[in-house]
């Protein structure tokens, strides 16, 4: 038998599970796997989009029924085709096509077997500012979707125009497959069954039997979305084919570098300049942080080149709870002495401090050591 794909397990729930089971399972599985950073968590991805496939299989009553029954390789490309019966199932071996072949042939309008084909994702980029990747933020956007015509209802001719008998079924609509006693008859591909070929192609559509509709799109970014993330708005872009579902709508997050702080993943990094006497006594300094400014106390004789951490004022974490720090980079300014009381006074502290400070030591203790 051909392997497929246990939706169930993938969605982790039973067989026997509600509507309302597999809606909340798939939004707490999206909400883990929907953004996935760029270039390339192809893992994330991957399963991100077997997950969707999942939900699309089993959340639709007719395609359940049909993969409870038969079971299907896609998702939105369902084959009722198997590679051949196992040994010691031959009686069996059309059980599941004759219930396809009921359903689909007999006792209605002859049409053709056709597959339903998920229409083609819609991507785009959408630039917001740091800020509002950690805030989060709505944004209204203009798309072109695909969509089927409205004058030949995406047929891509027009049924009262003229039209011809098929030459290849001679109008039956069907083509007999195989040889009796084991024949049976298939919907003709080249006339989608009707048995005729219609002549005139919809001037609207050029016989596409799609046409590109404006229309504006609701994003809703959530808090903590990093750059290059991508968004997936499910069954929101284009038309699909044969009954198939829409594609995706698929936004790629990039985000503005901010004047001031520097995100290094859920922490903001931001340059604090302090006088050279405040590095030394200590002070308690304003700071801005996303939700205001906060006073910080800084420590007396910090350097150059140690951190502030400010816990829990950085952005929030994207898949979790809490949020990273604020990260404050000392940067002590020295002021140029152009007056002779000031110079006197630094002159007087050069006698009460190394004139070599442990760090130079250090760095002169690396050198003749890895020269």
């Amino acid at each position: 038998m051909a392997s497929r794909k246990d939706y169930y397990d993938i969605l982790g729930i039973r067989r026997g599970a509600t509507e309302e089971e597999i809606e909340k399972a798939y939004q707490k599985l999206a909400r883990t796997y929907q953004t996935a950073p760029l270039p390339g968590n192809r893992t994330a991805d991957f399963r991100f989009k077997e997950i969707l496939e999942a939900y699309e299989i089993l959340s639709d009553k007719t395609r359940r029924e049909r993969y409870d029954r038969l079971g299907v390789d896609f998702p939105l490309q369902e084959s009722f085709w198997d590679e051949g019966p196992d040994e010691g199932d031959e009686d069996n071996s059309l059980e599941g096509f004759e219930d396809f072949w009921e359903q689909e042939f007999r006792g209605g309008t002859p049409g053709l077997f056709q597959v339903a084909e998920k229409g083609r994702d819609i991507h785009f980029t959408l630039e917001i500012d740091l800020v509002s990747a950690a805030r989060g933020v709505t944004r209204k956007v203009q798309i072109l979707k695909e969509n089927p015509c409205p004058v030949c209802g995406g047929e891509g001719f027009l049924a009262a125009g003229p039209r011809e008998v098929c030459g290849r079924c001679g109008g039956a609509g069907q083509i007999q497959v195989g040889l009796a006693p084991s024949a049976f008859a298939l919907g003709c591909e080249r006339c989608g069954g009707t048995g005729r070929i219609f002549l005139q192609p919809c001037k609207t559509c050029s016989g596409k039997g799609r046409v590109q509709q404006s229309a504006w799109v609701s994003i809703s970014v959530p808090p903590g979305v990093d750059d290059r993330c991508r968004l997936y708005l499910c069954r929101m872009g284009h038309e699909g084919k044969n009954g198939g579902p829409r594609g995706d709508l698929v936004a790629e997050i990039r985000v503005k570098k901010h004047p001031i702080w520097e995100r290094r993943g859920e922490d903001l990094y931001l340059e604090l300049p302090l006088a050279f006497w405040e590095a030394a006594l200590g002070a308690e300094v304003e700071v801005p942080s996303l939700e205001g400014k906060i006073k910080v106390k800084v420590p007396p004789g910090i350097q150059g080149g140690e951190e502030i951490r400010i816990p829990q004022e950085g952005v929030p974490r994207l898949a979790g709870d809490g949020r990273g720090d604020l990260v404050l980079c000392p940067q002590i300014w020295v002021p140029r002495i152009v007056d002779k009381e000031s110079r006197e006074l630094l002159e007087g502290l050069r006698h009460r401090f190394p004139a070599h400070p442990a760090g130079r030591e250090r760095v002169q203790r690396k050198l003749e050591r890895d020269p």
